[in-house]
């Protein structure tokens, strides 16, 4: 059972959420004008970030599916900066640091030393091998000894195509995590994973700074926000294909 104050309380996408209604804070809000042809809520800078935190509660859903014997944390702060990993996963496969990259309807290309998305080279080996080795690193100054595995969970891709996998990343689509990870053979034993747990489930064990309670709040209203704006566009493109087909028809000789 989590601790009131454990990190397993911490929210998938919780990081980049912050950043987001930091960055809606300091927009101007929408004129009348704006919500009524459904202009999207969300400011240039900040729409990255939305799909990003978009993406992480995505896979952090997916992450709920997996059996008894597995725990995980999500938006786990690591290193000196504002850098954290999208999701650890602890189970009898060892543990798995999880980087999400949200590229719903983009094409993605692996390699064994590079990842293509629509043609452009993205640093996703070098950053998950990074972030594997500060899970490594924290494990090792507890003395515990685990295998952790570097993961990219790819969300929504138009398609994904794996020519080679990295020698020490695996990439694969999101809907494919949970079954991948289950199918790992038995890593740890019980004893080992209780003893990750303890120390993954103290804060201290982490660069944990005080979290805005309502962060999700405000970001599930924004979200909420995001989707009537798409509504109101569609019900506008509707609404003119309807006036097209009118006009069509009204020049049709009876």
């Amino acid at each position: 059972m989590a601790s009131d104050n454990s990190m397993r309380d911490r929210a998938p996408g919780h990081s980049v959420m912050e950043q987001v209604v930091k960055l809606q804070d300091a927009a101007t809000p929408r004129s009348a004008v704006a919500r009524a042809l459904g202009l999207s809520p969300l400011t240039e800078e900040a729409s990255p970030w939305f799909a990003g935190a978009t993406g992480e509660r995505e896979v952090g859903a997916l992450l709920e599916r997996l059996p008894q014997g597995w725990t995980v944390y999500h938006a786990v702060p690591v290193g000196t900066g504002d850098a954290d990993i999208d999701h650890v996963a602890v189970g009898p496969g060892g543990v798995f640091a999880i980087n999400t990259k949200n590229h719903r309807g983009r094409k993605v290309w692996v390699g064994d030393r590079a990842v293509l998305v629509d043609g452009a080279k993205q640093p996703y080996i070098r950053n998950s091998e990074l972030e594997a080795s500060r899970v490594r690193h924290v494990l090792a100054t507890a003395g515990i000894a685990a295998p952790v595995h570097a993961v990219v969970a790819i969300v929504a891709p138009a398609s994904f195509t794996v020519r080679q996998q990295p020698a020490r990343v695996t990439l694969l689509e999101a809907d494919a995590l949970v079954r991948w990870m289950g199918r790992r053979p038995v890593a740890v034993d019980q004893a080992a994973t209780a003893a990750i747990v303890a120390l993954f489930d103290q804060p201290e064990t982490w660069r944990v700074g005080a979290a805005d309670a309502s962060t999700v709040e405000r970001f599930d209203a924004l979200a909420r926000e995001v989707r009537v704006a798409r509504l109101v566009r569609q019900g506008w493109v509707l609404a003119g294909a309807l006036a097209i087909v009118a006009t069509v028809l009204a020049l049709l000789p009876r």
